[in-house]
């Protein structure tokens, strides 16, 4: 099939080439989230070249018809794909579930506190929050409904380049600022950007259209299904904020919760978003 591609590419199927032992090294899954990283498939690959990561290489199966977005971007970054041998891949990743689409990408820089400043956007905070496919779909839903960032709290993930957050987020992860902080360091965000706290629990007193109709930036804490919300949360906000649902209903799945709150608040957020000129 490489005879067929009209871009320019290079071509890999020696197990002994350097890059080889890169993915190879990268794809274990045990290693530990370091300098770079592995992003496999179309979608979350697409998001990481949109968001302008340095990339070490774009690798397509052989078996494949490259994928038209992929090549686009990767033409706009100055990056030379590589074809790729599906067997050799098959050798790497030591599955059959080889990705047919993956990217070598260094590690973007630790998100910072002035990183929430570049928009004007609300800010949500996971507490809690430790299934990693609950964290990746609310990424996803705070890039869409228009939060400038996403604050985590006591999880389990020690860096948000951690392969299985990049799957869950469809690589949104680095479409807005994502941060692991403390309890200080949420305190100490809170204060540089001049937002009110809202906790949303099912006992709050205030209702989603109290808050929706807000003008102001503000930041909302989302607690895990299993424990809600922490202690230190409450202490910064007592009266809350709820969601009405059944009565005959435990709870609702975090990722749901924190959709229907950022979709309350998107007439506001997506507002504030900068007009990007065609």
């Amino acid at each position: 099939m490489t005879d067929d591609h009209n871009f320019a590419h290079s071509v890999l199927h020696k197990r002994s080439d350097p890059a080889a032992q890169r993915i190879a090294d990268l794809a274990k899954g045990a290693r530990s989230p370091g300098k770079t990283m592995l992003i496999e498939d179309a979608e979350p690959l697409l998001n990481a070249l949109r968001a302008d990561l340095e990339f070490l290489g774009v690798y397509i199966l052989d078996t494949i018809e490259p994928p038209a977005h992929i090549i686009e971007h990767c033409e706009r970054l100055g990056i030379t794909p590589t074809i790729m041998d599906a067997s050799l891949a098959r050798a790497l990743f030591k599955s059959d579930k080889r990705p047919d689409v993956f990217g070598i990408a260094k590690a973007p820089r630790p998100t910072r506190v002035k990183d929430f400043l570049a928009t004007n956007g609300d800010i949500l905070i996971l507490d809690g929050v430790r299934i990693v496919g609950n964290i990746g779909a609310v990424v996803r839903s705070a890039f869409a409904f228009g939060a400038s960032g996403v604050v985590v709290v006591n999880s389990d993930l020690t860096s948000i380049t951690d392969r299985r957050l990049l799957r869950a987020s469809r690589g949104y992860v680095f479409s807005l600022p994502v941060a692991l902080m403390n309890w200080a360091q949420v305190d100490a965000l809170v204060s540089e950007c001049h937002v009110d706290i809202a906790t949303l629990d099912m006992a709050g007193k205030r209702t989603l259209t109290d808050i929706s109709s807000q003008p102001e930036r503000m930041a909302f804490i989302v607690g895990s299904e299993t424990e809600g919300i922490s202690l230190e949360a409450k202490e910064r906000d007592p009266d809350m904020v709820s969601i009405p649902i059944h009565r005959d209903a435990e709870s609702l799945n975090v990722s749901v919760a924190a959709a229907v709150l950022l979709h309350a608040r998107s007439p506001r957020n997506l507002a504030t978003l900068p007009v990007i000129s065609t």
